[in-house]
């Protein structure tokens, strides 16, 4: 955070009565301005947390800001954007910069850090003539937005088509003003500002490369400041791409805090497991609840599950506790999925995905069954059904199951159900403290057919 203007921001009160937290709301909640019926415009906040979206296949029309450090509310600001499929960007400030390599883990490219800049208006101070030959307009009709649209498609080299419907819906808003200057006639600039009180929001600064380093950016900047101070509004925020800074320094705006931009390019990144209970056969495989801890703590204190499982000795009920919010986090964050395998409303055994790769269309299987119900067939049947599961509705191209090369039970069983054995990998899994060999399966979709 770099040297703080107190007309702009304070974080006790300041001369203009803008804390930090206040202008993060006010500017992030003037989006929410463009809301109407037919617009593409969806916005909300929740926890600290700021969201939009659009519905458009552009990350950056489709944002959450997060200034939330809690992992929990983290990836719930992140859900939206999952359950829509939608390419996204998420900015990190505050706190919140503490998932930055969760964002990198997931797949996120960090595109930098943006600036949050404010300018406090002063009806004094910012009287402006425009130069002779330049006039304002603001954007009232079809054919002013028409105008706008061409600025903004040349400026921001984005189709028109993708422009008009960003775009379309701001007009008939009282609190959204466009606006465009003309040179002699000519629209050479534009910029958009959403007023929320005596707030404005400054987004769609565009100048098309031809009427660039001619003073367009500054007359209408200037012109802007002049008329809304008159109007009686306080500051102005935005967010300053790289190019743009130098403008926005010359005009007297303040740095207020760095935002990293993280932006999700990639739908196959975006891929997560959405049956949390399916039918094989005669057994059923479901989620693992809070119910579950009567049996389940007791059977991962087993002997065969300790030795070979890296449970953390003594599971208990904190354990418990942690490994059920776990198991939800995986499902959320895509890396994975529990089941608990039923037969006849009783559980027999434990499966999971875990290691996906939804890039490589790939994922490996971990499972344990309980002792009551080994030697029965159980788990190579589940095992069969699960992969040619994964393999057909999922899309896998490899499922894959890696046991201690010593653990000759889950080995005959990933034999049994017809995986296939590839080889070892030497010193592969942290054992309590020892590391040892792993043995690898795997099933691909080209065994379906032999």
């Amino acid at each position: 955070m770099s040297v703080l203007n107190d007309r702009v921001y304070d974080t006790i009160i300041g001369k203009s009565g803008f804390p930090l937290d206040r202008v993060r709301q006010l500017f992030h909640g003037t989006v929410k301005v463009l809301e109407k019926d037919g617009s593409p415009f969806h916005a909300g906040v929740e926890d600290n947390c700021h969201w939009f979206t659009t519905g458009f296949e552009v990350s950056f029309f489709n944002q959450v800001s997060i200034y939330n450090g809690d992992p929990e509310i983290f990836e719930k600001a992140l859900e939206r954007f999952y359950e829509l499929g939608l390419l996204h960007t998420v900015f990190l400030g505050g706190a919140a910069l503490v998932h930055g390599e969760t964002l990198k883990a997931k797949g996120y490219v960090n595109r930098g850090a943006v600036p949050l800049m404010g300018y406090a208006l002063d009806p004094i101070k910012d009287q402006h003539q425009l130069r002779p030959g330049l006039e304002v307009k603001r954007v009232v009709n079809a054919e002013d937005l028409q105008r706008i649209q061409a600025l903004m498609s040349d400026g921001f080299e984005m189709p028109i088509e993708l422009v008009e419907s960003y775009s379309e819906n701001s007009l008939g808003i009282a609190d959204s003003f466009r606006y465009y200057l003309l040179d002699n006639g000519v629209p050479v600039s534009t910029s958009h500002f959403i007023r929320i009180g005596t707030f404005l929001g400054c987004w769609d600064v565009a100048t098309p490369k031809e009427h660039q380093r001619k003073g367009y950016g500054d007359e209408l900047m200037r012109w802007v400041f002049a008329t809304h101070a008159a109007l009686g509004d306080d500051l102005v925020v935005l967010q300053a791409s790289t190019a743009g800074q130098p403008l926005y320094r010359r005009l007297g705006y303040q740095f207020l805090e760095y935002i990293q931009a993280w932006h999700m390019d990639d739908k196959a990144l975006m891929q997560r497991f959405t049956h949390e209970e399916l039918q094989l056969g005669e057994f059923t495989l479901r989620q693992l609840g809070e119910a579950d801890s009567a049996w389940l703590i007791p059977f991962w204190n087993d002997e065969g599950v300790q030795k070979w499982m890296s449970v953390p000795a003594e599971f208990g009920e904190k354990e418990f506790t942690s490994t059920l919010a776990r198991f939800r986090a995986m499902v959320r964050n895509g890396t994975g999925i529990n089941w608990v395998v039923e037969r006849d409303g009783t559980p027999v055994a434990m499966l999971a995905c875990h290691s996906t790769n939804w890039k490589l269309k790939a994922t490996e299987i971990g499972f344990a069954t309980i002792p009551a119900y080994r030697g029965q067939g159980i788990m190579p049947d589940v095992l069969t059904q699960l992969g040619e599961f994964l393999l057909e509705q999922y899309g896998f191209e490899r499922i894959e199951i890696q046991a201690d090369t010593a653990n000759a039970g889950s080995r005959r069983t990933a034999e049994k159900a017809g995986f296939t054995f590839e080889g070892e990998l030497r010193r592969r899994f942290l054992n309590h403290g020892t590391l040892t060999d792993d043995a690898v399966y795997s099933m691909i979709k080209d065994d379906l057919t032999r």
